[in-house]
């Protein structure tokens, strides 16, 4: 294990190599690449080309990156087309970005459209600032202001930095498997696919909690003077930011993780936290990038009454995939990035988190547009999504039990979620959940799914709302069920290694 301060650097797993590199062997799982390949020949063709001149496009997603990528053509409601002319059922939705409308809904093409060539685009104000924060005011009434910037990874590092400006203290508390973008902070002990737990082994635990433990080569692990690790639905956690209140800039958490996605559970563990931060006057960031609008306006900290003192946004309140996202929260703590009017009075006693295309227009039009028609549809909105997802849950539990075939339909609010191969067996916590999925079979089940035609990025993911229909629901279910009886033929073990 690396000491504090060193550059992380780590090995993957040898059994979790052997493991893949023995079902790239597989005659069948060589056959499925072939047809996929033959599908998409001019994809193929262009992400190798590609590969020499762009590092960072989403088909070379380190971690996480598709099998095959696609190369996107047009793109419309629940369906994607790519250069080689295939239609897909998307269920990926730019990461889920998309998932409230669609594709190019029409009332926020227009709103967009209507700006081009008006407008300054960004370093100016525009009237559109103040629609849009009134309009946020209006649906968040928990949050008294907001600063808007480009992605969640901005406003979660904003709110962190707003909180050791306004607490004067460097410590941060963050929980085992929590994913709150890619700065340095963020990114220790981050969700377990950036490390290959639980192939890598799970760093220690003491009582100061989890041993800080970078997943990326250059970024090392941080210091027990800037990052506290709490472990996962554990009353340690609690224990650990009673001792250290005197420390503490802030505790920062989702309401739920993509690294434990039971909302039950995980609310009830978070709300323990919000309240434990708060008596102890210690800033709480409940990181809503994820869950935001996606349990009803208002997000997660309205719906079950989570209260903190920042709150970040991002994904679903974008549109266009025109990066957009937001930190809302008291007042008194964004207003140490507002300026006082007179520059010389600001001096040592402001932060700053300007960026040259901070609250670009076009990005702002967008999510104006996005937002307002969430509003206009009502209610019926999340009543008809939850309905499309019980559906689906019910179907899949039904197949489960009929064909033996471990598979649940894992995630939260309307709706993030993934098609995990798991067993029965209760888990508590990310560490217990991670160690109980078959990630082999799902990397099967993507491909399985996208030789079908559904494309989920690079594992079975499920991102959904308005973009998807009742009968696009019934068809998704009906390729999950046909993947998973085919990988059974073929002897794919689909428990739990």
């Amino acid at each position: 294990m690396n000491e504090p301060g060193m550059i992380s650097h780590r090995e993957p797993s040898l059994r979790g190599t052997e493991q893949f590199a023995e079902l790239l062997q597989n005659p069948w799982v060589i056959d499925t690449y072939r047809q996929i390949g033959e599908r998409q020949k001019k994809s193929i063709e262009l992400v190798s080309k590609l590969r020499p001149v762009n590092a960072t496009s989403s088909a070379f997603f380190p971690f996480h990156a598709p099998a095959a990528p696609l190369c996107v053509a047009r793109a419309q409601g629940s369906r994607i087309r790519d250069v080689d002319g295939n239609e897909y059922l998307d269920c990926f939705m730019g990461w889920g970005a998309q998932a409230l409308h669609g594709h190019n809904p029409e009332p926020v093409v227009a709103a967009v459209r209507d700006l081009i060539g008006t407008g300054v685009g960004n370093g100016y104000f525009h009237e559109l600032e103040l629609r849009h924060a009134e309009l946020l005011r209006e649906l968040m009434p928990h949050c008294e202001k907001f600063a808007f910037f480009h992605s969640g990874t901005d406003a979660t590092f904003a709110a962190i930095r707003l909180a050791r400006a306004h607490t004067g203290k460097r410590l941060v508390a963050k929980v085992e498997g929590g994913l709150h973008g890619i700065h340095d902070l963020a990114m220790q002990n981050t969700a377990f696919w950036y490390h290959g737990y639980p192939d890598v082994p799970y760093p220690e635990m003491d009582n100061r909690g989890v041993r800080a433990t970078s997943p990326l080569v250059g970024v090392a692990n941080a210091s027990d003077e800037d990052i506290l690790i709490l472990p996962h639905n554990e009353s340690s956690a609690l224990e650990l930011i009673e001792r250290h209140r005197n420390e503490l800039a802030c505790v920062i958490a989702e309401p739920v993780s993509t690294s434990f996605p039971f909302e039950e559970e995980s609310i009830a563990f978070v709300r323990k936290l919000a309240v434990t931060s708060r008596m102890l006057r210690v800033p709480f960031i409940l990181d809503e990038v994820l869950s935001g609008f996606r349990s009803g306006i208002g997000g997660m900290a309205a719906s079950h009454q989570i209260r903190a003192d920042l709150y970040t946004y991002g994904k679903v309140i974008s549109g266009l995939g025109l990066p957009f996202s937001a930190l809302g929260g008291r007042a008194d703590l964004l207003d140490i990035a507002q300026s006082s009017g007179m520059s010389k009075t600001d001096l040592g006693r402001k932060t700053c988190l300007h960026t040259t295309h901070i609250g670009n227009q076009l990005a702002m039009a967008a999510s104006h547009a996005t937002l307002l028609h969430l509003r206009d549809k009502g209610p019926d909105y999340y009543t008809q999504t939850r309905a499309k997802v019980s559906w689906l849950r019910d179907r899949l539990g039904e197949f489960s039990r009929r064909h033996d075939i471990p598979i649940k339909l894992a995630g939260f609010g309307d709706f993030i979620g993934c098609f995990t191969v798991i067993g029965d067996a209760p888990v508590h916590n990310t560490r217990e959940f991670e160690a109980a999925t078959n990630p082999l079979a799902m990397y099967v089940l993507t491909l399985m799914l996208r030789k079908r035609g559904v494309y989920t990025f690079s594992i079975p993911m499920l991102f959904t709302g308005g973009a998807h229909s009742r009968a696009d629901i019934e068809l998704l279910y009906e390729h999950v069920a046909d993947s998973l009886l085919e990988m059974q033929r073929e002897g794919l073990p689909l428990a739990t290694s």
